[in-house]
């Protein structure tokens, strides 16, 4: 809603086997990545009631887990941005790990990773196959 803090939905987008990886772990495998994009949040009243819909593309990102490039990164993860206005960066700069890598680490659920607000990582994590 207009009022929360962010005001973006992040759709997340994982490699099929990094995420049955994850799981049947717990963790995420060596060389997961995922890419984020940052969507604003658009509403609209209709006849049939109120809604919030994704309205404009607003930014790319992607988290890498990679123990040889990041190895001396907690949980061996970088994150990268590619911007927030169209036409997006081809190539996007490591991010300094005090900028990202601190927030995952006390925040995030799972191995850096906030698996809490994936409707989708919820989901297979309380089943008790993993499927």
């Amino acid at each position: 809603p207009p009022k929360a803090p962010l005001h973006e939905f992040h759709p997340v987008y994982i490699h099929p086997d990094d995420f049955e990886h994850w799981k049947k772990t717990g963790t995420f495998a060596d060389g997961t990545v995922f890419v984020a994009e940052s969507v604003s949040v658009g509403a609209k009243k209709a006849t049939s009631g109120n809604g919030y819909f994704m309205d404009e593309y607003v930014g790319l990102e992607v988290s890498t887990k990679d123990s040889t490039r990041f190895k001396d990164d907690p949980g061996h993860w970088a994150y990268f941005s590619f911007g927030e206005t169209s036409p997006f960066a081809g190539v996007a700069e490591k991010h300094p790990v005090a900028q990202c890598n601190t927030c995952h680490r006390g925040n995030a659920e799972d191995d850096f990773v906030f698996t809490q607000y994936y409707p989708v990582l919820r989901a297979a994590r309380m089943m008790p196959d993993g499927r």
